[in-house]
């Protein structure tokens, strides 16, 4: 199943958090500034984060009042703010030259601009967390940046990395992200906490499995050395576990298949799985 096709249900959310995204980076700075911005968006990822959040909150609740479903496009722009702002600093920590079949930021304007960049995007996301979300929102994403930058300076200082160590990198870079930004979702949709622990557990587990694959695809030397392409399988299937009590809808359907996509991205045999 193609990406396009799981996310169907929520096409028209999604096309409103891509034009909220589009008008505020062509707000960001002044013309000298402004195509910096610009020129980072002209690729655009997955939208993998928002894509959880909108399926999660619909799974919980499809007839959102008009304030609740604004409050929604806001929480995934704010969410995707600062995915790219961590994707722009993770380039220049690892020295990227390319993201998204493109130059990246540092390759074609330095370090320094690059940087100025991502905090920029992290700026704009945490006043949209603080003026458009409940504050507890801030500060959960706030924590969600505070772990991910952790992890970072673990996984730098670290010579050698053990399996514990490798999946306590994965849980705050990717993993925990995912589980909030499910968790998020479904809270805004009024989930009760039964709900709102299968929807964070869904996307911590996924977060994992994805991560893993990833690693395996770029050849990472320390993923292949202390993890396997089985721990991926069994992380998403722990996934699709999480949510095997929700609600049947076609929302529960897509992310189920997005546990199914994300495992397309690597096929070998797997047994006992």
């Amino acid at each position: 199943m193609e990406l396009s096709e799981i996310y169907l249900p929520i096409a028209k959310e999604l096309y409103e958090v891509n034009i909220e995204l589009k008008t505020i980076t062509n707000n960001l700075g002044d013309t000298s500034t402004r195509d910096i911005f610009n020129y980072f968006f002209s690729s655009t990822g997955k939208y993998v984060r928002p894509i959880l959040t909108l399926l999660s909150a619909k799974a919980i609740n499809n007839r959102l009042s008009e304030s609740i479903e604004q409050k929604l496009i806001q929480l995934c722009v704010g969410i995707e703010l600062i995915h790219s702002a961590s994707l722009i600093h993770d380039d220049i920590i690892d020295g990227d030259s390319m993201r998204r079949n493109q130059q990246t930021l540092n390759k074609i304007y330095g370090n320094k601009i690059a940087i100025l960049t991502g905090d920029t995007l992290y700026s704009r996301a945490f006043f949209i967390f603080s003026d458009k979300l409940p504050k507890s929102f801030s500060e959960t994403m706030g924590k969600v940046t505070e772990v991910m930058s952790v992890s970072e300076i673990l996984n730098a200082r670290l010579s050698t990395v053990n399996r514990e160590t490798y999946l306590k990198v994965v849980e705050g870079k990717t993993a925990f992200f995912m589980g909030v930004c499910c968790g998020l979702g479904a809270a805004l949709s009024g989930a009760d906490e039964e709900e709102f622990n299968m929807l964070s557990n869904y996307g911590h587990n996924l977060g994992i499995a994805y991560q893993i694959l990833d690693d395996y695809i770029d050849k990472d030397p320390v993923a292949t050395k202390t993890v396997s392409i089985e721990d991926a399988f069994k992380y998403a299937a722990n996934a699709k576990d999480s949510i095997k009590n929700l609600k049947d809808s076609v929302y529960s359907k897509s992310l189920v298949s997005l546990v199914d996509y994300t495992l397309d991205f690597y096929k070998p045999t797997i047994k006992n799985i």
